[in-house]
């Protein structure tokens, strides 16, 4: 095996290490794989949503809440305009049930059926000014519906675009957008997905509900030092931060700039949040003199009622105990009492956090399945998505997740990815999305169960229909392979079916291990195509080189598509072809393993399925955890059958034995009782019958020195 590990930084090593109480392995494993700014490292260690962006940073989202808000009082006739993938799906659902719970009762959801193409059209346009819709909001698209939305606003009609694909130079003339992908949006982090836009939106809607919105107060600590106090504040509005001060006033009670520039921060007729009222204005006393009175909000009864450990507890004890101090390089009383005054305001309120994460459940399987980089916001948004559905899942996945073993489990991405999103994609792919739309908005059991195996009929169609087109064009991919000097596969073939693409150019993008292009011809007229690739290629950018060609084309680094008139295909795959030629190999997916760490046989413990856990969710640009083993044995193991795709034996290093299993196992003839071997794997959990037990998955494994049944060498 040909392995390689990256080198880290001693010195960061060290300084994770220390700041956030880790041991050694979680800090050089956090170090490698790139994190640097303490501020990320609350993606890794927190779940919270105070830690989630806030949509209230973008200036459009208050535009879109008006007029919603409008559109809901006026009883206005509203479209959900969504898209037939699983991000598409999840995410018109997220909306409709948001814009219910908020009383919204004159609306519909619009999905492209059958062949039609991604995103709006003229013909759309057509249908929703029949049908006198007065507010269109569009979910995972509208971003380049430029023309489409210049007529409906001409007619009279106002739309919102909820977003995430990259704008083209002109943006739509809609009444509000919210892309994060929009130069200059204000939002924190570009990579969300579809459906956690419309999630967003909905949080957004929700604190608009609550005294929250629109107020303003400061967070404020004083705390003694040797012939000063020192004085932290913080402004928030809608519990954003827009401004702060820290200055230290000397005790001899004369004029000074540094009071003077605090009274004008703090005399500006706003709140005054502050733990411990009565110890605050002792210390405000001695700053600014007996004579002031200023007037201070004590949080501490509302504090202890939801957070009873901090009963008795001083700001200077909380912040020993609280982990928000460590993401900020700012005074840690002040970073603890803004964090506890940020989540006593949102827990306050059920559908701004316990209510809320009912979203969440399905803004983690659109993050999923639309191939989001799993970093920043991603991850909290997947991780509590994840464990709702393990411990509360909605009424309408719960048959879903029983009829794929997945109940009582604790869901991981990789039951998302092969168990949850083909199912729910099914009914986009042959052309019926609402069929899934019509699942996740049920709260009907008996009917989620009803739906739930309409959906499954669909997957195994889906699955036949997938099997007989790769054996259509099998033949196309292994000559383009060899044609285009194994860097690339284009397949362009009458029988692929418009909705498996994707599908298709996924799976011979695995099997080939470069990037594929897979196009289906629609009506005779139209070619509809996708891009599938590891993330060392840049799908988007590699098609951004053909867009005079095409008359859509978007997506992500690892996932694209395109649709384009029938007369450009043999154009476009000439020049497809000129390009690839031209990368001189330097896109084609690097050999050898990459693993984490060398494990010496005395880490090899439950500690690392710890470590593994805070490292979830795994997807892309966060690879499931690898480590290298050098010279385990084999000490027992289970004789596979010639149908058999995995191998399951036994492998003792260090202390234990472990069980393991190594799917598609290469030359497995060769590993038998007492092999010595060298392995690479990744802490995995089994899940059977109700119990988890640690097992590892191996990834690639190599004999050391061959020992026969009797021990002899």
């Amino acid at each position: 095996m040909d392995i390689r590990i990256p080198v880290s930084d001693p010195a960061k090593v060290r300084t994770l290490k220390e700041r956030f109480s880790l041991d050694l392995l979680s800090a050089t494993i956090l170090e490698r794989r790139g994190l640097e700014r303490a501020e990320d490292a609350v993606y890794y260690l927190e779940t919270d949503t105070i830690y989630q962006h806030s949509p209230l940073e973008c200036e459009d989202v208050y535009t879109a809440i008006d007029r919603i808000h409008d559109a809901i009082e006026e009883d206005e006739s509203i479209l959900i305009f969504g898209d037939r993938d699983v991000d598409g799906v999840t995410g018109a659902a997220i909306l409709y049930r948001g814009l219910r719970k908020l009383g919204a009762k004159n609306l519909s959801v619009r999905l492209p059926e059958g062949d039609e193409p991604y995103g709006m059209t003229m013909d759309t346009v057509s249908e929703i000014l029949e049908k006198g819709y007065t507010l269109v909001i569009t979910v995972d698209n509208g971003i380049s519906a430029v023309e489409e939305i210049r007529a409906l606003r001409s007619s009279g009609v106002d739309t919102i675009v909820l977003d995430h694909h990259l704008p083209s130079d002109e943006l739509p003339c809609a009444v509000a957008l919210f892309d994060p992908k929009v130069e200059g949006s204000g939002y924190g982090f570009d990579s969300l997905s579809g459906c956690a836009v419309a999630a967003e939106m909905v949080w957004a809607l929700s604190f608009s509900e609550t005294p929250l919105y629109g107020s303003e107060c400061i967070v404020l600590h004083a705390e003694p030092r040797n012939g000063s106090v020192r004085i932290n504040a913080v402004r928030l509005e809608n519990l954003i931060e827009i401004d702060r001060i820290t200055e230290e006033i000397a005790d001899d009670g004369g004029v000074s700039a540094s009071k003077d520039r605090l009274m004008d921060f703090l005399a500006v007729n706003l709140p005054i949040m502050v733990l411990d009222a009565d110890t605050e204005k002792k210390m405000l006393r001695r700053a600014f003199g007996s004579g002031v009175d200023i007037s201070l909000v004590d949080i501490r009864e509302k504090l202890e009622s939801l957070i009873p450990l901090a009963k008795n507890h001083s700001l200077f004890d909380l912040s020993m105990l609280s982990r928000a101090a460590r993401y900020s390089d700012g005074d840690r009383e002040i970073e603890t009492l803004v964090s506890l005054f940020r989540s006593i305001s949102i827990h306050s309120y059920p559908s701004l956090s316990t209510d809320y994460d009912s979203f969440m459940q399905l803004a983690a399987i659109g993050t999923v399945t639309d191939l989001m980089p799993m970093k920043d916001e991603n991850r909290i948004i997947v991780k509590r998505g994840l464990r709702m559905l393990s411990e509360r899942p909605l009424a309408c996945l719960q048959p879903l997740l029983g009829r794929q073993n997945l109940a009582g489990k604790r869901i991981n991405t990789r039951d998302i990815s092969f168990y949850v999103a083909p199912v729910l994609n099914a009914a986009g792919r042959l052309g019926h999305p609402m069929d899934a739309f019509t699942l996740l908005t049920t709260d009907d059991i008996m009917q989620a169960d009803g739906f739930t195996e309409n959906l499954l009929a669909m997957n195994r169609q889906r699955q036949a229909n997938e099997e007989n087109a790769i054996s259509l064009v099998r033949d196309k991919a292994r000559e383009s392979f060899e044609e285009l000097e194994e860097r690339f596969v284009i397949v362009a073939d009458e029988a692929v079916p418009r909705g498996l693409t994707g599908a298709i150019a996924s799976k011979l993008s695995k099997e080939y291990s470069v990037p594929a292009v897979v196009m289906a011809t629609v009506a005779g007229e139209r070619i509809s195509a996708s891009v599938r690739c590891s993330d060392s290629f840049d799908a988007k950018a590699f098609l951004s080189s053909f867009a005079p060609l095409f008359d859509d084309y978007g997506g992500h680094r690892c996932a694209a598509g395109f649709s384009m008139p029938y007369e450009n295909k043999e154009r476009l795959i000439d020049m497809m072809k000129g390009v690839v030629m031209a990368m001189d190999g330097q896109e084609a997916q690097s050999s050898g393993i990459e693993a984490d760490a060398i494990i010496p046989p005395d880490y090899m413990n439950t500690g690392l399925w710890r470590l593994s856990a805070m490292l979830e969710p795994y997807g892309q640009e966060n690879s499931m955890l690898r480590l290298y083993i050098k010279d385990a044995t084999i000490v027992d193991i289970t004789p596979a059958r010639p149908d058999q795709k995995f191998l399951r034996f036994s492998l003792r290093f260090g202390t234990y034995s472990w069980p393991a299993v190594w799917w598609d196992a290469k030359e497995r003839e060769r590993f038998r009782k007492g092999s010595r071997v060298d392995a690479v794997f990744s802490p995995d959990v089994n899940f059977w019958k109700g119990t988890e037990k640690e097992q590892l998955l191996i990834v690639d494994m190599d004999i050391h020195e061959d020992i026969d049944s009797s021990g002899a060498k």
